[in-house]
């Protein structure tokens, strides 16, 4: 009797979870946990649709929680590991595969951000003037026409460009000038714009709005953004103000998680149109089954 009621009960409790993943409470595990309970009871009660878009917006969580501050969130991003696990116990397992790559480039980037740390540590070290030696910088002019011819010589070296248009999303997930957090939103992109176009394409929507701004997104809002970091001086992208006291790396983090907000509007707007499918068939099913059943009592 009250069966239609799981589905909108379903997307409140969507709602619910993503203002808790991505608002003021992330922090605040127990709000989580009451979230992803809503949840997993909306799935239990017949809404088996809700745990596709809750894992989605966990993966935008981990993405943007998980490489920035991740210690100040231990115990919120623990409660979402957690409420993955659950997801894909009831029926998401298609997040087992994201998540284990974000659990790769995580250790990844924690080894590589210790063994930088050493690295700069030494470089900062005063070393020792050798007799009839020089100050660092100040090469003499054969030193810098030496290091000149070299560079000219590297880029003569070089392959001439492919004549295919190359996957600049897919190609910046592996490259390590990036902060492993961006690397992490960067995945996600990946797996939302892919899953979004292959749904409109599956819908007959291929040529719609919506498909065109998920390319959009893919092809050229992320790579410019990324791009447009990679600009900076590397010593000081992720130390030097550029406004309002954020750093190159906080404006690309904002940047990227503006994008992946944008696609998950776009997925949620895919889900209302094929939802909107299945509910008309299962009310004609209704209808013509309720006929028959009157035609039999006669």
């Amino acid at each position: 009797m009250f069966e239609w009621m799981v589905h909108p009960l379903a997307a409140l409790a969507l709602v619910f979870w993503a203002s808790v993943l991505f608002g003021g409470r992330s922090r605040e595990w127990p709000a989580v946990v009451w979230a992803a309970a809503g949840l997993v009871l909306a799935r239990l009660l017949g809404a088996e649709w809700a745990v596709h878009p809750a894992a989605g917006m966990l993966l935008g969580f981990f993405g943007a929680r998980s490489f920035h501050r991740w210690r100040t969130h231990g115990p919120a991003l623990l409660a979402g590991w957690t409420a993955g696990v659950l997801f894909m116990a009831l029926g998401a397992g298609w997040l087992l595969f994201p998540l284990s790559v974000m659990g790769v480039i995580w250790l990844l980037t924690a080894v590589l951000s210790g063994s930088r740390r050493v690295s700069g540590a030494l470089q900062r070290s005063p070393a020792p003037l050798e007799q009839g030696g020089s100050l660092p910088g100040w090469n003499t002019r054969a030193e810098r026409v030496a290091a000149g011819a070299a560079r000219k010589k590297a880029g003569a070296r070089k392959p001439p460009p492919s004549s295919a248009a190359p996957d600049l999303l897919s190609s910046f997930l592996r490259d390590e000038r990036l902060p492993g957090e961006a690397r992490a939103q960067l995945a996600a992109l990946d797996l939302r714009t892919r899953e979004a176009l292959a749904t409109l394409n599956h819908l007959g929507q291929s040529g719609s709005e919506a498909a065109y701004l998920a390319r959009a997104i893919r092809d050229e809002y992320t790579p410019t953004a990324v791009q447009a970091y990679l600009k900076l001086p590397p010593t000081l992208a992720n130390t030097a103000p550029l406004r309002d006291g954020k750093t190159g790396r906080d404006l690309l983090r904002e940047q990227l998680d503006l994008l992946l907000n944008a696609v998950q509007d776009l997925l949620e707007v895919a889900l209302r149109t094929s939802g909107q499918e299945l509910l008309t068939h299962q009310r004609f099913l209704e209808d013509r089954f309720r006929a028959v059943k009157d035609e039999l009592k006669v």
